[in-house]
């Protein structure tokens, strides 16, 4: 039962993406041609609602805490499908900014972090292996619906793109969330309490038999407090690197001295190594801890990118930076789920997740234009350094954080003797 939820929701998690995320790339250029709307416009559009999902984050949470994950995903969808609907039919710019309005409301509702949420519900202590399964899935969206998009965009246009984009997401991921989450039909309740509601999971024995019992949290109080603030502040410090390389890699990349096909074909090696990355994770469970895998996700970070300055201009050493800058994005996908759960524990999960998402969410929303500023002001080499710093700065929150969980464990093991 597990494992068809955990292929389901990776099914999903590649629609879901791919069909809002990832449509910017090979639809937007098609947009802006057809209606004389600027570029600008539409990318505009889009950050809002990476901004809008950020904004509501917290409270999406809280309502997944409340209502559970089925229900918040199916609707999710749901809203997917109408944004996308409405964005292929807007005839008006006030039209495309509030269907991706609706957009960022609905992606917040059904992507990874009411997800992982399900997951943590349905896996218990095997939670930490099914939210690496199903980012495996999530990670190949774009080598999925880029080709396919550019296909869809020749032969119906944008705005039959969109629409099939929407009825993808109402005839596979609505049903898909709509049963995949579903309590089991006779399915008894754990001891003490009470039975799973059509709104909510099943608890891990109802579904993949007796599990282990998850870890308590290892942190209380304010030092819980102190971790939330910091694993949410590098969380958004390795976004706003991702969100402002993922808007103007190229444009870095011809910089550094690269031929402009040299360029998009060393954009495109990112989701290879981020997909390799995740294989190797999935790997090596047994022997690196969610900790551990932090340290190396905001480590290769300030490394990728310097490799990246300082091989420019030849073209095997540039390709060898955007590899392990692309493992570190793949990687820290995995850790925003994986670390939250190891140090805060599975109750309020949903709540802890959309707690650190949203500084996350808000900074990736926010980066393609401060760092656009910040180049056309100081020129891409003082961007790639302020950027090497943030990630650096993201580095030193994780080894923080590393550090606390070191203490605290042994404090624990202190009080047990």
């Amino acid at each position: 039962m597990l494992g068809r939820t955990i292929t389901a929701l990776g099914i999903t998690q590649i629609v879901g993406w791919g069909t809002t995320y990832y449509s910017s790339a090979v639809l937007f250029t098609g947009m802006a041609a057809d209606t004389g709307w600027s570029i600008t416009l539409a990318y505009g559009a889009f950050s809002w609602a990476m901004l809008v999902s950020g904004l509501v984050s917290r409270r999406m949470g809280v309502l997944v805490e409340r209502h559970g994950e089925r229900r918040v995903m199916t609707l999710g969808s749901i809203g997917i499908t109408i944004g996308l609907l409405a964005v292929a039919a807007a005839q008006h710019p006030a039209h495309l900014v509030a269907a991706w309005t609706l957009l960022g409301l609905a992606m917040r509702a059904s992507l990874y972090e009411t997800a992982f949420s399900a997951l943590a519900r349905l896996a218990g202590s095997g939670a930490r292996r099914a939210i690496s399964m199903v980012t495996l899935y999530g990670g190949l969206a774009s080598s999925v619906f880029w080709p396919l998009g550019h296909w869809m965009a020749a032969h119906w246009g944008w705005r039959g793109s969109f629409a099939a984009y929407a009825i993808l997401n109402l005839l596979v991921c609505v049903p898909l969330h709509r049963l995949c989450l579903q309590a089991p039909p006779g399915a008894a309740p754990a001891a003490g309490k009470a039975p799973a509601t059509a709104g909510t999971a099943p608890p891990a024995s109802a579904v993949t038999g007796p599990a282990p019992t998850p870890e308590p949290a290892i942190l209380e109080g304010p030092a819980r407090d102190r971790a939330l603030m910091v694993l949410s502040g590098l969380l958004a410090a390795h976004s706003f690197v991702f969100g402002a390389l993922s808007a103007h890699m190229l444009t870095l990349l011809q910089s550094l001295g690269l031929a402009a096909a040299a360029a998009v074909t060393l954009a495109s090696v990112k989701g290879v190594a981020q997909v390799g990355a995740r294989f190797a994770e999935l790997s090596l469970q047994r022997h690196l801890g969610p900790i551990a895998v932090g340290m190396i996700s905001t480590g290769l970070l300030p490394l990728g990118l310097l490799v990246m300055d300082f091989g420019a201009p030849q073209v095997m050493v540039v390709t060898a930076g955007c590899l392990i800058y692309g493992a570190s994005n793949g990687l820290i996908t995995i850790v925003r789920g994986t670390v939250s759960l190891q140090m805060f524990g599975h109750a309020g999960y949903a709540a802890t997740l959309g707690r650190i998402a949203a500084p996350g969410l808000i900074a990736g929303a926010l980066a393609p234009m401060a760092y656009a500023a910040l180049i056309e002001r100081f020129g891409n080499a003082v961007g790639l350094e302020v950027l090497t710093g943030v990630s650096l700065l993201g580095f030193a929150g994780m080894c923080w954080l590393a550090r606390l969980q070191k203490r605290s464990l042994r404090n624990t093991d202190t009080s047990a003797r």
